[in-house]
């Protein structure tokens, strides 16, 4: 007859008395560079992020991946647990620059942060362009690739 093995006690615990279980996280610059594209459309006068030639070489990328998750103009440099950060952005016509830029950079690095842990040491800020009432863009989406003829 065999008896069952009692459980191994646990060496540390927490507050709440579960045990704490050890490991590494990792953050990828992909999940930061989601964070921050989404975070700076949150603010009012972002009309769209990257320069008009990083908007076209992203749409492609979704036509050949699928990826439909446009991160063009952040770029993201990772060092342990801090970030860098890089934003292109097109405001607004009317929008005060110097107000949206502290505005992205209270609430960019505040969401990085709350979300993907790591906090923001430095946003660099490049306004691409303005947006102008009225003049509206051609999409950059290219469009769907053609399936061949069937030949008989």
């Amino acid at each position: 007859m065999t008896l069952p093995t009692p459980p191994v006690p646990p060496t540390t615990s927490s507050p709440l008395g579960t045990p704490e279980v050890s490991g590494t996280t990792e953050v990828l610059p992909a999940v930061v560079q989601k964070v921050v594209a989404y975070a700076a459309r949150d603010i009012p006068g972002v009309v769209q992020l990257g320069a008009a030639s990083s908007r076209a070489v992203g749409a492609v990328r979704q036509t050949l991946t699928g990826n439909t998750e446009n991160v063009g103009g952040v770029r993201v440099e990772l060092d342990k647990d801090t970030a860098a950060i890089g934003l292109d952005v097109e405001i607004e016509y009317g929008v005060g620059a110097r107000e949206l830029t502290r505005a992205l950079r209270r609430h960019v690095p505040e969401a990085v942060e709350q979300i993907a842990g790591v906090r923001v040491t430095e946003l660099n800020i490049v306004i691409t362009d303005v947006h102008l009432p009225g003049r509206e863009e051609p999409p950059t989406t290219p469009p769907p690739p053609t399936a061949p003829a069937a030949t008989i």
